[in-house]
């Protein structure tokens, strides 16, 4: 799993999570968020606890965290 710069900087500010602990919330959130959409094979969207987590894919198909809202 990746988080981009942006990944990291967005989950601090709006999920309020320190630094060492993105890694096992985002494997939390792979694990029991539900599928919110998904475009082809390259992006898809998660929510998990009031959230839209947003992915994107690897060559390796390996998630990488792009970025997060607060769900609407």
């Amino acid at each position: 799993m990746v988080i981009t710069k942006h990944g990291y900087k967005r989950v601090k500010e709006r999920v309020g999570l320190p630094k060492r602990a993105h890694f096992r919330h985002i494997k939390s959130v792979l694990m029991k968020g539900q599928l919110s959409s998904r475009e082809g094979l390259k992006k898809f969207e998660i929510i998990y606890h009031g959230f839209l987590y947003i992915f994107a894919l690897t060559a390796e198909l390996e998630p990488i965290l792009l970025t997060t809202f607060r769900e609407k």
